[in-house]
């Protein structure tokens, strides 16, 4: 699942939250169940339930979620007791260079987020405007036209957006729990159940797919809960993941089984729900998307310091366009995959460092001895990165799944090197 920005915004990105900025965890909650409530998600839930079954896809979204959902609560409390955002902790385990470019990638990945949310979103659009008002909008049109209402969004206007998003987010879940009332109504528990997967992915692929799609919440959970109350609060939010995100993918996946179809307008024209799944969803995804290219300006900005947000807005929101038009939702998968790769050595590496190496005494006090690049980290991160690669392809076999892979080599040889390291 793709992170939207900090909560408050920009405040406090550098410093420590003051205690009167913070807000109580549902707050913070609402705000991720938002992000999780987008077209990409609807479709990676259709995508794994017509692979491999809704039985083994109920249990690869708890399973997932609930281990997704322990690490999140981790780093949210790791966010609550330093006040801190991400970019500011990451400086103490892959020092002050070394966490640009950990920043960059985190900021490639939120933009490659923007270009397949921007593309479902077209064809989404697309299919919406032929059946509503049988008029044939071609697939680049709509995905332009989506981008440049995001980016201006974005740039002129996200602070109404993001109030008005958290106003939807009760509707949102209220229209997601119709849509699996309206299936199971009409199709049995048991029906659905007995469907057969097409084995276009294995429950492994599945997995890793599900992770890469939420794998960025652990690593970025500290940019929200610094602004939680305390550590209930902070944990509280966690409970979006736990429970949010799987009923998300559910509500793709039922309804795609019950329909036959994966495409989300396609599957609430089938149940003749096209109007409001058009209001809610597209402009859900709408205020998610216009969050992610925001997030990517302000990690971007910290990599490139004398370019302007607009400016780097505009230019990630070209490159997300001119991608997203080529097609890049065809490789959603694989990305997903590649991210459950590259993606869980970070947040090893800082829960590492922040509760076994510094002893959770994070003092900024500090900062400007930290070094310019955190080695142990760096050889941690690329070392757990290779083997999770090569896992993939069963060359090395320590899980069979790389996010596993990849979290638990990096935790260990961070530790290991920062014990030895001289």
């Amino acid at each position: 699942m793709s992170n939207a920005a900090e909560v408050g915004v920009d405040d406090y990105s550098k410093t420590k939250v003051p205690q009167d900025k913070t807000v109580h965890g549902i707050h913070i909650a609402s705000i991720i169940v938002g992000i999780g409530v987008t077209l990409p998600t609807f479709f990676l839930g259709a995508e794994v339930a017509q692979s491999i079954g809704l039985s083994n896809a109920f249990w690869v979204f708890l399973g997932v979620n609930i281990v997704l959902s322990v690490l999140c609560g981790i780093t949210a409390i790791i966010g609550n007791r330093t006040r801190l955002s991400t970019y500011m902790l990451l400086h103490f385990s892959f020092g002050k260079k070394g966490t640009l470019l950990i920043n960059f990638l985190i900021g490639i990945t939120l933009l490659g987020w923007y270009a397949v949310t921007v593309e479902i979103f077209g064809e989404a659009l697309t299919d919406a405007f032929k059946h509503l008002l049988d008029i044939d909008v071609p697939l680049y049109v709509s995905i332009i036209s989506g981008s440049i209402l995001m980016t201006l969004t974005s740039i002129y206007g996200f602070t109404v957006v993001e109030r008005f998003s958290a106003i939807a987010v009760p509707l949102m879940i209220v229209f997601l729990v119709y849509v699996l009332y309206v299936c199971t109504n009409e199709n049995s528990i048991g029906s659905l159940l007995a469907i057969e997967g097409n084995g276009n992915m294995t429950i492994i692929q599945a997995i890793s797919a599900i992770v890469g799609m939420t794998i960025l919440t652990p690593v970025l959970m500290p940019d929200f809960t610094r602004f939680a109350r305390t550590d209930k609060d902070s944990l509280i939010s966690v409970l979006a993941l736990a429970f949010g995100f799987p009923l998300i993918l559910l509500a793709g996946a039922i309804p795609s089984l019950a329909t036959g179809e994966i495409d989300i307008m396609k599957i609430m024209i089938g149940l003749s729900l096209t109007v409001p799944a058009f209001v809610i969803l597209i402009f859900s995804t709408w205020t998610t998307n216009t969050s992610n290219l925001y997030s990517t300006q302000l990690t971007l900005s910290t990599v490139f310091k004398k370019q302007k947000y607009a400016v780097l807005g505009l230019i990630g929101s070209c490159v997300a366009t001119l991608v997203a038009v080529i097609g890049i939702a065809t490789h959603f998968i694989s990305l997903l995959n590649v991210l459950s790769i590259l993606i869980p050595p970070i947040s090893a590496i800082f829960i590492a460092d922040f509760f076994f190496i510094r002893n959770q005494d994070y003092d900024l006090k500090d900062f400007n001895k930290l070094p310019a690049f955190g080695i142990p980290a760096i050889i941690s991160w690329l070392v757990a990165c290779v083997v999770a690669f090569l896992g993939s392809y069963n060359h090395i076999t320590l899980t069979a799944i790389s996010f596993f892979d990849s979290f638990l080599v990096a935790f260990i040889l961070y530790l290991i090197l920062k014990k030895t390291w001289k």
